[in-house]
């Protein structure tokens, strides 16, 4: 297959139309069709006038001719050799599509779900039997049925060239097969940094992307026995982060950052073309990006790669002429006429992110819903987005390449699980309004296998995890919100629900925030900017998660013990069941014990701790009060608190506790009141502690 040259301004990629395909007009994306076999000939010879491209791992797009990958047998593979590894060839038409049924998995309705892919973007598909007059394969994490007189199915000794996995540098590569007869690969994209069980100079091959082989015919066996205990990693399945990354996360990249980082990009792959660069229309976009993550909850970083996959970083004839960045209504008879025009770039964001996104294929109760994430051909987005069977990965290489020139922010931030971790497992789970299974089911996950969704708590509770929702959540948190009218704003502080712990695997912990700047709800316009930065820079308290510090969340006690033990420099403690409900093992369980021992936390007369309890102002002075005289401190200062309308309601044992607070200043009035049992916010407590570091430790 002859690469002609660097994509230029006449792209058009002709292989998804966002949301109804390129390739609807043929009728396989309407699940309520029969996935009867297309017509062949219309379909090819309407899509043969597109420009057709590929990508390679630095997210560079390259114009390339299709061509039909018909493959001349030399023995029929159902002849006498019965034994020979097998593969699908699905690029017998060119540049056209096939579709099939997916087994396992049925619509809203309980009806099949019929998918549908393009053989010039991805020929092979591991061979699993027959089933009547049927092909059963495996593609892109899919495992469908399609009937034999679309494909042909081969020995594998009598093809040049099959898609697999290699390891270059730090990264997993997958290299794509577009023609069988073709002895090099067509594309190679980034899938993330190699994991530890893959060696270089080894060729793996997957046709999930999380199960790996060295031998092909054994990655049959184990596919056709619905196994994967032959493989290289049988139970550490790998997941591609940015592909299943769900797009209801937000980018920490502010527009400014990501407007610099995708125009260096720009600037780099068209060095020699400065033209082509000068008038890409994804220059200065970042601004744009962002506000409609604000907005609609749609991941600024996922949405720029989408684009620049779409629209060849911004230099496509649809792009230049109709400033559309998607290739929105482009169908496949008239892409350059039908296409959406927008009066500006800005306008085409926001309707992608609004309608197309979190209306439509983010919105559990759309037909197109099969997860939130970029995804393949077995679930997430690319299910019904495209027929590219690698649509998702080439968006998220195009995410991996803008990450690590910006400096490696958003990758691995979020804590990811998976329902159905094993590929072909098809369950359709409940997510609810509380961690409780008599509470309100929002929306149903749907059967789709290898399903992602974003915790917001790194640990279960009570065994369920709480989540970021995909779907838009109604006020009173009883279901889906009625959005047929409405413009798909998401608040993603309000959208969350529960999952049951068991239905679902961590694939992702996210890891310890950068900086302070990697938080989501704080501004060096607030207030409380400084105290927070002082608690997070000297590792005393550290965020709810990767991307919130919970500035407006109740501090609770465990937390309040947790806090002061790291301030003491969380000396080692022997476990002693000092409280029946710290138990051993617990985040706060040393905290506790060294608390009580010290005097500085005791807990309550019932004998418990009370760990989930929230704490309040005159509880975090006395503890404060009491760990300044444990290390020995100056705590003679005292104030008459008197003057204080409430000062009545301060309990007896906190007195002396808050008149020390008062008069070293780390209490100074609630709008004119003590407010001793008002509870203490996540950052009234940052205050309190900094000013207490700040008194007695220094800076």
């Amino acid at each position: 297959m002859r690469i002609n040259r660097v994509l230029g301004t006449v792209l058009l990629t002709g292989i998804s139309v966002l949301g109804i395909s390129v390739f609807s007009a043929a009728g396989i994306v309407n699940a309520s069709d029969s996935y009867s076999k297309i017509s062949e000939n219309a379909e090819a010879e309407s899509i043969a006038a597109q420009t057709f491209t590929t990508m390679d791992e630095d997210g560079k797009i390259y114009e390339i001719e299709p061509e039909v990958g018909l493959v001349e047998e030399t023995v029929s593979p159902f002849s006498d050799s019965e034994n020979e590894a097998k593969v699908v060839n699905f690029n017998t038409k060119g540049n056209a599509t096939t579709g099939y049924i997916i087994e396992g998995m049925t619509s809203g309705s309980g009806g099949q779900v019929n998918g549908y892919t393009n053989g010039a973007y991805g020929a092979d598909a591991a061979y699993l039997g027959m089933v009547g007059d049927h092909v059963r394969f495996m593609l892109s994490g899919v495992i469908g049925l399609v009937p034999e007189s679309d494909v042909q199915v081969l020995n594998v000794s009598d093809v040049k060239t099959l898609s697999c996995y290699e390891v270059s540098g730090n990264w997993l590569i997958h290299r794509l097969c577009y023609n069988l007869n073709s002895s090099g690969h067509a594309g190679s994209l980034k899938t993330g940094p190699a994991p530890a069980y893959l060696k270089k100079n080894v060729t793996y091959y997957s046709y999930d992307g999380h199960y790996f082989y060295t031998d092909y015919k054994v990655m049959l066996e184990d596919y056709a026995a619905c196994r994967r205990s032959n493989s290289v990693n049988p139970d550490d399945p790998y997941y591609n982060y940015f592909q299943y990354l769900p797009l209801r996360s937000a980018s920490r990249y502010s527009g400014v950052q990501l407007s610099e980082t995708i125009e260096e990009t720009i600037r780099y792959y068209f060095e020699s073309d400065p033209n082509t660069y000068l008038n890409s229309k994804m220059n200065g976009i970042g601004d744009t990006m962002t506000a409609a993550q604000d907005n609609y909850g749609v991941n600024a970083l996922l949405m720029a790669g989408i684009a620049a996959n779409e629209s060849g970083w911004g230099t496509s004839s649809i792009c230049q002429n109709k400033n559309n960045l998607f290739g929105l209504n482009a169908v496949d008879s008239s892409p350059g006429q039908s296409a959406s025009y927008f009066e500006s770039t800005r306008q085409c964001v926001q309707e992608f992110a609004s309608h197309w996104m979190s209306k439509g294929y983010l919105n559990p109760e759309d037909d197109r819903y099969f997860g939130g994430f970029l995804g393949n051909k077995g679930s997430g987005i690319n299910v019904k987005y495209a027929s590219d069977p690698y649509w998702g990965e080439k968006a998220a290489n195009i995410a991996w390449n803008l990450d690590e020139r910006a400096g490696d922010f958003d990758q691995y931030a979020e804590v990811l699980a998976i329902k159905d971790i094993f590929p072909g497992k098809n369950t359709d789970l409940s997510i609810y309004a509380k961690g409780d299974k008599t509470s309100a089911v929002l929306y149903m996950t749907g059967s789709q296998s290898c399903s992602s969704y974003m915790l917001l708590e790194s640990s279960a509770v009570n065994g369920f995890y709480k989540v970021q929702t995909d779907g838009i959540i109604n006020e009173d948190r009883t279901g889906l919100a009625d959005i047929k009218n409405g413009e798909g704003i998401y608040n993603s502080r309000t959208m969350y629900g529960y999952m049951e712990e068991s239905g679902l695997t961590v694939v992702s912990r996210g890891r310890t925030p950068v900086n302070i700047n990697s938080f989501l709800d704080i501004s060096e316009s607030d207030w409380y900017f400084p105290y927070v930065q002082y608690v997070f820079e000297h590792g005393i308290m550290t965020g709810m998660d990767i991307r919130t510090f919970g500035v407006m969340n109740t501090m609770k006690r465990a937390q309040f013990a947790t806090i002061m033990y790291r301030i003491d420099g969380s000396p080692e403690v022997e476990y002693k069941a000092c409280f029946p409900d710290v138990p051993e093992g617990s985040f706060y369980t040393s905290a506790a014990i060294w608390a009580n021992e010290n005097n500085v936390m005791t807990g309550y007369a019932n004998g418990m701790f009370g760990g989930n309890d929230s704490i309040n102002r005159e509880q975090i002075a006395t503890i404060l009060y009491r760990y300044a005289q444990m290390k020995g401190y100056d705590t003679s200062a005292k104030s008459d608190i008197s003057e204080y309308p409430d000062a009545s309601a301060v309990n007896e044992f906190a007195k002396e506790a808050m008149q020390w607070a008062v008069a070293e200043k780390l209490i100074q009035g609630d709008q004119g009141y003590l407010n001793p049992q008002g509870e203490a916010s996540r950052v009234h407590c940052a205050t309190m502690v900094t000013r207490f570091m700040q008194r007695y430790v220094g800076d």
